[in-house]
């Protein structure tokens, strides 16, 4: 057999390294620095790159998109009147509002509303917000990948994961941005979990606890599937040595991270009853039992059958290049640290699948989740690092294939490539700047998604011309703000206002210091119980006592996980 060119094997050498490399700061390797920028600026042009349509014709358009900005616009304006963390949506159902900021993950809204302040415009700053978003979950792969893998091999875990069908999809056909954002976090996750398991450092555990938090911050249902992910990496990766000391470095994390994000989960789990989630107005669409991939082929439901596609195209993407991985790993022990991917990725395929049914029928929580094809967030991860793993073993042929398995790997991939690009990416549904602008005034004041809608309420109440209504007696309005509003009754008797505001337990009705009694009317109107004389009616949207403690132990986590970061020295350790 030929002998490889010289210059391949200089590949194979870099490549097959499996040693991290320490960069010494106070004696920069000038030529590693310039080979890590080098892989970095590639990373920066494929994972803008695979935006481009998107910045040239303009932001990809889904029924989520407006979904998203139903939530992020009143988000904004509740941010500029002072609000750190919004409390009520106030302009949905016509004006009625919905308690949605309480239960959706608030961190995509921070950023896209950082971004709108930053560049003054809704639609450049989408466009900003994904574009970071697709570099940091490329950045993500590479922080990952980089620490069982060589440069070059995280560099191409990190392109494979940002050309991933699904990966891909999540913004040019669902508009899944939420998802695409907590896919953009779980990688540092993963990563940081790898440190924790091979070197115990506690800045790797405030590193573990930070992005767990901002996960936990970001999409809830991926936080759901990212945490049983994560634990199942870490069990695969614990070495029995120093198994107990290391699990409590990860306890620790997941302690600190869950902390860290209870100013946002406290106030969700403890007011659940309160809204109707999928129980007011049932949408089997979003059962989870008819969301498993390949448990349909019928078009009649385009999830599944959607879904099913960009499943193949991943396999094909991936799975080839694996075979030939797990048949190598059998041969050399140096794989066997890529042995706990093999095992997740192998679970998130699994568990996207109807043999999984019983797993999920066990698991409550899960089920929330609604999509069983979110597990292929997990499956692009995992495949697009142990892919890039079999690239040097392309090099030179180590396996001594033939070229005619060669050219139907490299096929496979090609195919699925070019399957992303030319239906995924072409056909999705462009929204220039002033159609989009237009789409965003039309989404204010329409009505929310059904979870949002407090029980006691219809999603579609009686329309009021006026924001208080009384019968008999003349209302005069002061100040109708988000989460607070004044009016003036003039006397008449004994009766109600009803408020164009939806009922809620946290809004307080008073009037020359008293209390006024409230209660919700058929339709779910907040109805306010008025006393006989003219009376300055004060209604405020008012936190419990457990949100002022949920702050608390926000603060008191963060504070936690900045003292993990800082020197030894500085911690007062030796």
């Amino acid at each position: 057999m030929e002998a490889p060119p010289s210059h391949f094997l200089s590949i194979e050498t870099e490549l097959m390294s499996t040693q991290v490399i320490e960069i010494d700061l106070t004696k920069p390797n000038v030529e590693e620095f310039s080979s890590t920028t080098k892989r970095l600026f590639w990373l920066v042009i494929i994972s803008i790159g695979i935006l481009a349509p998107a910045i040239i014709y303009g932001v990809p358009a889904n029924k989520d998109l407006l979904n998203h900005f139903r939530f992020a616009l009143p988000f904004y304006d509740s941010l500029c009147a002072g609000h750190f963390y919004p409390g009520w949506l106030s302009e949905s159902n016509a004006g009625y509002g919905d308690p949605s900021f309480r239960f959706y993950p608030p961190a995509l809204y921070y950023l896209l509303s950082l971004a709108r302040y930053i560049t003054g415009s809704w639609y450049t700053g989408t466009l900003l917000s994904i574009s970071l978003l697709s570099l940091s979950a490329a950045l993500g792969m590479y922080f990952w990948a980089r620490s069982v893998l060589s440069e070059s091999c995280a560099m191409w875990a990190a392109i494979l994961y940002a050309l991933a069908p699904y990966h891909v999809n999540q913004v040019y056909q669902a508009f899944l941005l939420a998802e695409f954002a907590g896919a953009a976090v779980l990688p540092f996750a993963f990563g940081f979990v790898e440190r924790v398991c091979r070197r115990g450092r506690l800045r790797d555990v405030a590193g573990l606890a930070a992005t767990y938090s901002l996960l936990l911050l970001t999409h809830l249902p991926l936080a759901v599937i990212g945490s049983l992910a994560l634990a199942v990496y870490a069990a695969a990766r614990l070495e029995r040595e120093s198994c107990w000391r290391r699990l409590r470095l990860l306890s620790i994390a997941a302690l600190l991270g869950t902390g860290a994000s209870s100013i946002y989960w406290i106030r969700m789990v403890s007011e659940l009853k309160w809204i109707g989630v999928n129980n007011a107005v049932p949408d089997n669409s979003v059962d989870y039992s008819q969301n498993f991939l390949f448990s349909t082929f019928s078009p009649d439901n385009l999830n599944v059958w959607w879904m099913n596609i960009l499943a193949l195209m991943t396999l094909l993407l991936f799975v080839p290049a694996l075979g030939l991985l797990i048949h190598r790993a059998r041969l050399e022990s140096r794989f066997a640290k890529l042995v706990p991917i093999m095992v997740l990725t192998l679970v998130s395929i699994l568990m996207a699948l109807p043999l999984s049914r019983p797993l999920w029928r066990m698991l409550p929580l899960l089920q929330q989740v609604q999509f069983p094809w979110r597990w292929l967030a997990l499956f692009s991860m995992g495949g697009s690092l142990l892919t890039a793993a079999t690239l040097p073993l392309w090099f030179c042929n180590r396996l001594k294939w033939e070229r005619q398995l060669r050219l139907v790997i490299l096929g496979s991939m090609l195919i699925s490539v070019a399957f992303t690009l030319a239906h995924t990416v072409r056909e999705a549904e462009y929204r220039n700047r002033r159609q989009f602008e237009n789409d965003l005034e039309s989404v204010r004041g329409t009505a929310s998604v059904n979870y949002w809608v407090p029980v006691w309420a219809k999603p579609h109440p009686r329309e009021m011309k006026s924001p208080v209504e009384t019968a008999g007696r003349s209302v005069v309005v002061h100040e109708w703000s988000p989460e607070h509003r004044s009016f003036d009754v003039t006397a008449g008797g004994e009766g109600v206002a009803r408020v164009r505001t939806f009922y809620y337990p946290h809004w307080v009705a008073t009037s020359a210091g008293r209390e006024l009694p409230t209660c919700p009317d058929t339709d779910g109107a907040l109805l306010i119980s008025l006393p006989a004389d003219g009376a300055a009616v004060n209604l405020d949207f008012r936190e419990p006592s457990r949100s002022q403690l949920s702050v608390a132990l926000s603060v008191f986590s963060l504070l936690s996980i900045a003292i993990l970061t800082l020197p030894l020295r500085l911690r007062g350790e030796e």
